[in-house]
């Protein structure tokens, strides 16, 4: 699972409005700082037992000062420990600053390292449609018995890793950001910095399955990636340095950024790799993204309906390991599969030149309370969840997509920070979540 390395690209996250929360919203937002926080615990088939922890302090401010009311917070900083038995490494400095000093800017800034010994691939466009089968083996339904097959020796070779590859990826962001039309247009410029280190399992010794379904050692068959770069099909298969160019353009009308009960967010951002940031590759990324919020009764019940849905396409010269970058102008993803894009599926399940998806949900605020001074809410969200890569932008169709579907409980504290457990199944998988914030 990439998420663990990558998740953390995004350039800037633009500053909501916040002046149309109601009386009591605003009420129970903090004056001055505080710190939240908790301790991760994860345990999924992808990265195993994970451990770590994320500390964030927010600075909002006083009651009487104009921006109090205008935004999330005036500063935030985060710092994040994480680390999983099979090997999954991310560790991540962010700060954020919106309206810096009173002025109509915000600027935000991030150093991140990470490392996945798992990272998926599964093939790119429409080869990753495909059902799953590895060389010797027919096709599987079900994602389990699918690991369970590869995993088996046969004449001293396995499977066990022909979906996966080793990545390092450490980088450094920076950007800041211009708002304009009473703070509901932003305009976006940054610059990042990034180097991978890709390392293919072919004929390495890994674990895999005897006859006997005992646990073995055995030398790894030639990986999916493997035959690709072999076949000229990928860019990028030794690693190397990209240095890019982030532009984008936004427009916002949601009432509070970090859980919005009504308005629009709409993005395109623009990422331009150059020999002359000195990267390795010369290649454009365009994204285009709406979302949507709307509370059909809000006088009986807070109930929110939400929406997203996103368009992106590549040049062909953008290396495979960066192809499932969806770089929103607010937050950074990963595609197609996961807990951010499509639950159900394994993350980085569909990936390609060109990747669309949509997303709804309904975000019930069923219960809110205060417990040790923490102001707190409980929000139930059912979900659906739909997409599909694309071998290349001409090839866009409405045909073959993949779906996923499930349910959600969220817990909102001190209005800023929000808590998410997911469960999602597809048609092959199932896959459970706990993160922070929205979806989207």
């Amino acid at each position: 699972m990439r998420s663990a390395l990558v998740l953390a690209l995004l350039i800037a996250a633009p500053p909501a409005r916040a002046d149309r929360l109601s009386p009591a919203d605003l009420a129970r937002k903090n004056a001055g700082g505080y710190f939240t926080g908790l301790p991760l615990f994860v345990f999924t088939t992808d990265i195993g037992f994970g451990t770590g922890a994320r500390a964030y302090y927010f600075w909002n401010g006083d009651r009487d000062d104009a921006r109090f009311s205008t935004t999330p917070y005036l500063h935030r900083i985060f710092l994040q420990g994480f680390a999983s038995t099979r090997g999954i490494q991310y560790h991540w400095l962010d700060y954020d600053a919106p309206r810096i000093a009173s002025s109509p800017y915000r600027i935000r800034a991030q150093l991140v390292f990470g490392r996945n010994i798992s990272s998926n691939y599964f093939g790119h466009g429409n080869a990753a449609l495909q059902p799953l089968q590895f060389p010797g083996s027919g096709t599987f339904d079900n994602f389990a018995d699918y690991t369970t097959a590869q995993q088996q020796v046969a004449g001293g070779l396995t499977y066990a890793k022909y979906d996966q590859f080793d990545l390092i990826k450490p980088l450094a962001i920076a950007s800041v950001e211009r708002l304009f039309a009473g703070d509901r247009v932003r305009v976006l410029a940054g610059l990042g910095q990034s180097y991978a280190w890709v390392n293919d399992y072919t004929g390495e010794q890994v674990d895999a399955l005897d006859a006997d379904g005992n646990r073995a050692t055995a030398t790894q068959a030639p990986t999916r990636v493997r035959e690709d770069c072999d076949a000229g099909k990928l860019v990028g298969c030794e690693g190397g340095h990209e240095g890019w160019l982030r532009l984008g353009l936004s427009y916002d009308t949601r009432d509070f950024e970090p859980d919005p009960n009504r308005g629009v967010f709409l993005d395109v951002a623009l990422d331009a790799a150059t020999i002359a940031l000195g990267s390795e590759y010369d290649y454009v990324r365009v994204l285009g993204a709406a979302r949507g919020y709307w509370s059909p009764i809000a006088e009986h019940a807070d109930v929110v309906l939400a929406g997203r849905a996103f368009l992106e396409l590549q040049t062909a010269g953008t290396p495979f390991h960066s192809l499932d970058a969806l770089p929103f102008t607010e937050d950074f993803h990963l595609g197609l599969g996961g807990h951010r894009t499509l639950r159900g599926y394994r993350q980085d399940r569909f990936v390609g030149r060109a990747m669309a998806a949509v997303t709804g949900e309904v975000r019930w605020t069923f219960w809110r309370f205060t417990l040790l001074r923490q102001k707190l809410a409980l929000i139930a969200v059912p979900f659906v969840d739909a997409g599909r890569s694309f071998d290349r932008p001409g090839k866009l169709t409405l045909s073959d997509w993949r779906g996923g579907y499930g349910g959600a409980l969220r817990v909102s504290w001190n209005l800023a920070t929000i808590i998410t457990v997911d469960y999602g199944r597809s048609a092959e998988d199932a896959g459970f979540y706990v993160n922070f914030g929205h979806m989207f």
